[in-house]
């Protein structure tokens, strides 16, 4: 959803999967990835919901619109975003960290699980990690399959601007092989 009046303006409303040309948009050549999400967003099993939300929070506090600001415009505009950990919500990244290094088996499922749901998507896709974290688990299971990038964590605290420019360099070397 475009910006609005306000940098957050939107970022909660799902109706873009409502689009009848949804598809035309998507790009498959990248692959944002988190570390886990953040919430559960509530209630999703009343019929009207949409269930896949995380990364469109519209909590006053969120960082998800730095995402939308950087990618607008862009090639990896459309690209699918998704997290490493599943059905694991939790807001402070280090008790997810302290679980999974006492949970390794934890990591070793989610990245059979996200093998198979990036397979989907077509093939050589550059994953995208958000962060240190993100980046090591996917570097130590799928660095010999994949190209891997690292870019900061959209919480990080710098202004929208600067994140996109910090986006847009990281990835400036990394080209697309597939596309839809």
């Amino acid at each position: 959803m475009p910006e609005g009046d306000m940098p957050k303006s939107h970022t909660g409303d799902m109706d873009w999967v409502k689009a009848p040309d949804l598809l035309d948009s998507l790009s498959t050549g990248f692959i944002f990835v988190g570390l886990n999400c953040a919430d559960t967003h509530g209630d999703q099993s009343d019929g009207d919901k949409i269930v896949w939300k995380n990364f469109h929070s519209d909590y006053c506090r969120q960082n998800d619109y730095k995402i939308r600001y950087a990618l607008k415009g862009t090639r990896y505009w459309g690209s699918y975003i998704t997290d490493i950990i599943k059905r694991f919500p939790e807001v402070d990244s280090s008790k997810v960290r302290q679980y999974l290094k006492s949970h390794p088996e934890v990591v070793e499922t989610n990245i059979q699980e996200f093998i198979k749901e990036i397979s989907l998507l077509g093939e050589n896709p550059v994953l995208v990690a958000f962060g240190d974290e993100v980046y090591r688990i996917l570097t130590a299971h799928l660095g010999a399959a994949y190209r891997i990038a690292k870019v900061s964590h959209y919480s990080h605290y710098i202004g929208k601007e600067e994140y996109r420019k910090q986006v847009l360099n990281k990835l400036k070397g990394y080209r697309m092989i597939n596309a839809w």
